[in-house]
């Protein structure tokens, strides 16, 4: 409906290390600002001007989940965490709650959270590492 072109490479890793629920939290978050961030993005765009690529990989004891958008804007962080300042509009108190359980979760791995601005692409890429039986609760 937007027009956004959506290309993934995932690949969820067997080894059972990783609980689904904290996954799918990371991925919901992520998409859920990517899609809000391509709508945001004005005007008449060409044929790609608007996309999403999600990749999940797995290198031995590690995984990698990446999402990458295309946004138009500045991107203002925020000095104490780190991460973006939401411009959503509406409850102060609800804004950058997304990445905040992304980071979250990606600390619940000994993982970490990594942010990339390139010109009109955006770049989020949350690193796993495997536990025995998945950090669960």
């Amino acid at each position: 409906k937007m027009g956004i072109q959506f290309q993934t490479e995932f690949v969820y890793p067997a080894s059972g290390g990783y609980d689904a629920y904290d996954v799918g939290i990371i991925i919901s978050n992520l998409l859920q600002n990517a899609l809000e961030a391509c709508g945001r993005m004005g005007g008449e765009l060409p044929e790609g001007g608007r996309y999403i690529s999600v990749s999940g990989r797995q290198k031995k004891k590690f995984f990698l989940i990446q999402v990458k958008n295309s946004f138009d804007g500045e991107i203002l962080f925020d000095r104490n965490t780190k991460l973006p300042i939401s411009t959503k509009e509406g409850e102060p108190f609800l804004h950058g709650m997304g990445l905040l359980n992304v980071k979250r979760e990606s600390e619940k791995y000994m993982g970490d959270l990594d942010i990339e601005v390139k010109e009109n692409e955006f770049c989020v890429s949350v690193l796993l590492q495997e536990t025995e039986s998945g950090a669960g609760g």
